[in-house]
């Protein structure tokens, strides 16, 4: 058993739960005998006021824990797996991943559905892929840039400074906010960013712990996470592509949505996939959707 393990977290209260989460499942599987999480700020939570893309993209929201990670304060790091970028520094791996809450985006707009909202209503959110994919629903909503803690975002509606924001349902549920969410997008409709709904566990290559995690989640999340990722790495999905994809596990087989959008082209589709050509017919997506890039 080991002695203690450090998880590197953000501070916000999303980040927060999930490093608890992680907490827990140690603790209650006698893994190590005593954790501690340790919060650090990252450029994208000092720097509220800049887009993404000013800011350099995904990695905003996970350098400065990295770099904790490399100089060995602490042991692991605990992200929701999308706010991660598709390159990871030398020294440091992915080792496992959580089970899946919902990965659907969901809409909060006290209890109005979207096509019920008023004309030229003002609708927040940050991510391009919720933008496009949006106007492609509505061609008359106005978009507002938002950033900011989940509960900040929420309050915006509810102190009617916008009609209505988007943001991923798992977010919402692991707070314990679901009376707020109207409705849940189809991921057919809202692809979702890859990974959403994942917590990702991440580690330095010379430690062996991925041990530890692997009853962690389900073989079918070990699944899906594999190829979700895979897309984002072979795409370099990032915060400045309209980029979407999913995978949904449907009876023996799956379900996989994508998006892309290269400011001229939009490619976007929902199509079964065999669990025994999986490899193959993931493969052929990508190579459908990096005909656009």
């Amino acid at each position: 058993m080991i002695n203690k393990i450090k998880i590197g977290t953000r501070g916000s209260s999303l980040a927060l739960w999930q490093a608890n989460f992680v907490k827990d499942f140690l603790k209650k599987n006698g893994l190590v005998d005593s954790v501690e999480v340790v919060e650090y700020k990252t450029t994208g939570d000092i720097n509220l006021e800049d887009n993404l893309d000013v800011l350099g993209g995904k990695g905003v929201f996970v350098k400065e824990i990295e770099e904790a990670l490399i100089r060995k304060e602490i042991d692991i790091a605990v992200h929701s797996y999308k706010d991660l970028p598709s390159e990871l520094p030398d020294d440091l791996e992915i080792i496992a991943t959580s089970p899946r809450e919902d990965c659907r985006d969901v809409l909060i707009s006290k209890n109005i559905q979207l096509k019920d909202l008023p004309l030229n209503c003002k609708i927040g959110t940050g991510s391009k892929r919720r933008t496009f994919q949006l106007n492609q629903l509505r061609d008359d909503i106005e978009i507002v840039p938002i950033r900011g803690n989940i509960e900040t975002r929420v309050r915006k509606v509810f102190d009617n400074e916008l009609d209505a924001i988007i943001l991923a349902g798992a977010a919402l549920i692991r707070l314990g906010l679901t009376s707020k969410i109207s409705s849940f997008f189809p991921t057919e409709k809202m692809v979702p960013s890859p990974l959403q709904g994942f917590i990702a566990i991440e580690a330095r290559k010379d430690r062996d712990l991925a041990n530890l995690f692997s009853p962690f989640c389900s073989d079918i999340d070990k699944v899906i996470s594999k190829y979700e990722r895979r897309a984002l790495v072979s795409l370099n999905g990032s915060c400045f592509l309209p980029f979407g994809f999913n995978l949904m596990n449907y009876k023996k087989d799956f379900i996989c949505s994508y998006f892309l959008n290269n400011n001229q082209k939009t490619i976007k589709n929902s199509v079964i996939i065999k669990n025994e050509s999986i490899d193959y017919q993931i493969d052929s997506i990508i190579s459908e959707l990096s005909t656009i890039l």
